[in-house]
């Protein structure tokens, strides 16, 4: 099952935010009550991408520049 969920992660996540702004364009009043769940909904996403990385694997991936350079550009250029 965690292999299955960690191949299609990034469609799953695709799909969720296809849904979610589906749902806000056609009902836009619907908003005020799906707002609530959004940082919830936000932190359960980081955390579980978060401890896919094991602590003992942090200093090497910051080593590495490429993952350190996507990893800025997305925060700092791409996402504001």
């Amino acid at each position: 099952m965690r292999e299955q969920l960690e191949r299609y992660q990034v469609w799953i996540y695709l799909v969720a935010i296809l849904v979610g702004m589906a749902i806000g364009w056609m009902s836009p009043e619907q908003t005020r009550h799906w707002e609530v769940l959004l940082w919830p909904a936000l932190g359960v996403l980081l955390y579980t991408t978060f401890t896919q990385v094991p602590l003992i694997h942090l200093r090497s991936a910051f080593r590495d520049r490429r993952f350190l350079a996507a990893l800025l550009t997305g925060n700092f250029i791409l996402i504001p």
